[in-house]
């Protein structure tokens, strides 16, 4: 029976996919002097929902740029945070509904991103998301191991008093890209994936259970679980 619901942010809950790319590739250019449209396509294709990290590794790759990890890690960061302050993206239609839906019904709700754990709070806190989240996690500065997948489930399943191997069986995740299928998967968490990032046989081919056009049909979906 599932008792928790874990939420990718961007591109499954907030529709900034298109606005955050843009925006990427804005700075990019700006910073490296890379063809904007080159650095979008890693960004928003190539690395969809990879780690900011490594959506810069990947970008500056092609050119021959490279920092030590520390400095990669911290330039991702000085990023991320100019990311979150410029780009200010609305829920997708159906969210705040659902949310309340799937509160309501008693499940828990908690966020993983890949995103800077500030930016994450901010943007839940500006569109009025948060009051439905029992926990968020993403990346923090001082902890670079902790990342989406087995480290940001392990870190909810503490925040809920629960048995790592309980947890995952008790779990879905719902993303919109393939790293957040496969951080699912790897951990046996059923992963559920919205179409609009990429598309319906791109989440299939990367293993997602059930594939959605949106959020409306998710109860109906955890209901058969």
């Amino acid at each position: 029976m599932i008792k928790y619901i874990g939420f990718d942010k961007d591109g499954t809950l907030i529709d900034s996919h298109s606005d955050t790319t843009k925006e990427w590739g804005k700075i990019i250019h700006s910073d490296f002097g890379i063809d904007a449209k080159e650095a979008e396509e890693v960004f928003g294709i190539t690395a969809a929902g990879q780690s900011t990290a490594v959506q810069l590794a990947l970008t500056l790759k092609k050119h021959n740029i490279s920092f030590p990890e520390e400095k990669l890690f911290e330039k991702a960061n000085e990023i991320a945070i100019c990311l979150g302050r410029n780009v200010k993206a609305n829920p997708f239609p159906e969210v705040l509904n659902i949310l309340s839906k799937l509160k309501g019904s008693g499940y828990y709700i908690f966020i993983s991103s890949s995103h800077q754990e500030s930016v994450v709070k901010e943007d839940l806190t500006r569109t009025g998301l948060i009051k439905y989240i029992d926990y968020y996690v993403g990346v923090r500065p001082n902890q670079p191991d902790l990342k989406k997948g087995e480290p940001h489930f392990r870190a909810a399943a503490s925040y809920f008093g629960e048995d790592f191997a309980a947890f995952i069986k008790e779990t879905v995740f719902v993303g919109d890209t393939p790293p957040d299928i496969e951080a699912a998967n790897k951990c046996g968490i059923a992963s559920i994936a919205r179409i609009g990032t990429l598309s319906r046989e791109k989440l299939l081919e990367a293993g997602a259970r059930f594939v959605i056009p949106n959020l409306s049909s998710l109860p109906e979906i955890l209901r058969s679980l």
